[in-house]
C-alpha cells in the first residue's frame, strides 16, 4: 500500500514537472517584446518623475519593455548612457529628455548612426530636427507670458518682482523668463528688480529667497520658473516666520506638492505642464515611427493651462 501511495505521489510530481516545463517552453518561445529606450536628464525632480511614470507605463502598456537610464543632470553621463544603451539593450526606439538642450548633437548622432527612430521629449534640441526624429513637449515661452499676465492681474498692474530662473542650458528656462519678460514690459508700473538662476532647485529657491529677505529686499512677487524653486521660496518665508500669503508666488507645473501648497494658500498660482501628455504622446510617436506609420507629426505641442485658486482642484487628483 506504502508503495502504491509513493508511486502516484512520484506520478503527481512528474506531471506538475512536465506542465512547468512546458509553461516554461512556451513562454521561452514567446518573442522578445521590442524595447524602448527612455533616458532621463534626472530621476529625482518631481515633474521628470511624473514623465518617467507616464511613458513607462503607455509602453507598457503597448507591448513594448522600456529601459531607463538617469544622467544625474551630467550631459557627459548621458551621452555615454546613450552610447551604452545603443550598443548593449538592442533598442528599437528611444525617447530623450536632454540634461543640456544645446549639446544634444553627439546623442542625436550616435542614435541616428545606430537607424533608432529618436524623440526628444519636454527639452527642445536647438539642433534642427532631422530626419527620423521628432520632439514632444510644450510651447515655454507661452508659460512665462501666463505668469506675467496673471501676476500683472493680481497686483493691479503695480509691484516689484523677483524672477527665479531655471538652468540656462535648458530652452525651457530661456523661453519662460523671455515670455514673462515680454508681457511686463507692457506693464509700466510692474517692475522686475531681481533675475537669479536657481538650475530648477527647491533648495537653491529657499536659499535665494532667504538672501533676498535677509538683504532686506522689498518684494511683492517672486515668479518662478518651476514649481520646486517656488516651494524654496515658500519654505524661506516660513523659515522667516513670514506668512504663506504675505508674498504673491507662482510657479510652472502643477505637480502634486504645488498643488498641495496652493491648497493651504502659500502658493498662489502655477501653470499646468502635462507630464501625462507628453510623456504618451512621446512613446506612442516613437514606436509609430518604428512602425514606419505614414503623415507623422515632427513635432507635438502639449498645451499649458493657466491653474489659478479657481481651479486647482480638478488635478488634484492626478
Amino acid at each position: 500500500m506504502k508503495t502504491t501511495r509513493f508511486l502516484s505521489a512520484c506520478a503527481t510530481a512528474l506531471s506538475l514537472w512536465a506542465g512547468c516545463m512546458a509553461s516554461a517552453a512556451a513562454q521561452t518561445n514567446e518573442p522578445p517584446k521590442p524595447k524602448i529606450g527612455i533616458a532621463m536628464a534626472e530621476f529625482d525632480d518631481n515633474f521628470p518623475t511624473l514623465l518617467r511614470e507616464a511613458m513607462s507605463k503607455e509602453a507598457r502598456a503597448q507591448g513594448w519593455k522600456p529601459v531607463f537610464a538617469d544622467a544625474h543632470s551630467d550631459q557627459s553621463r548621458q551621452n555615454a548612457e546613450i552610447a551604452s544603451m545603443i550598443a548593449n539593450d538592442h533598442l528599437d526606439a528611444i525617447v530623450i529628455l536632454p540634461v543640456d538642450s544645446t549639446a544634444t548633437a553627439s546623442m542625436t548622432k550616435a542614435v541616428r548612426d545606430a537607424g533608432v527612430p529618436l524623440v526628444y521629449v519636454n527639452r527642445k534640441p536647438s539642433e534642427p530636427l532631422g530626419d527620423e526624429m521628432a520632439y514632444v513637449g510644450s510651447q515655454d515661452i507661452l508659460a512665462g507670458r501666463m505668469q506675467a499676465d496673471y501676476v500683472a492681474q493680481q497686483l493691479g498692474g503695480k509691484g516689484d518682482v523677483a524672477v527665479m530662473v531655471g538652468q540656462l542650458s535648458t530652452d525651457a528656462a530661456v523661453q519662460r523668463t523671455r515670455g514673462f519678460k515680454e508681457v511686463l514690459a507692457h506693464y509700466p508700473d510692474m517692475h522686475l528688480v531681481i533675475e537669479q538662476v536657481g538650475d530648477w532647485s527647491r533648495e537653491k529657491g529657499m536659499t535665494m529667497t532667504t538672501q533676498w529677505l535677509a538683504q532686506g529686499k522689498k518684494l511683492d512677487a517672486i515668479v518662478a520658473n518651476n514649481d520646486e524653486m517656488a516651494i524654496g521660496a515658500i519654505i524661506a518665508l516660513h523659515k522667516a516666520g513670514r506668512a504663506p500669503g504675505s508674498l504673491f508666488i507662482m510657479g510652472i507645473d502643477a505637480t502634486p506638492d504645488a498643488l498641495a501648497q496652493m491648497d493651504r494658500g502659500a502658493l498662489k498660482a502655477t501653470v499646468y505642464q502635462d507630464a501625462k501628455g507628453q510623456g504618451v504622446a512621446a512613446v506612442d510617436l516613437a514606436i509609430n515611427m518604428k512602425k514606419g506609420s505614414p503623415n507623422l507629426p515632427r513635432t507635438i505641442d502639449v498645451p499649458f493651462k493657466l491653474i489659478t485658486p479657481q481651479n486647482y482642484k480638478d488635478l488634484l487628483a492626478y
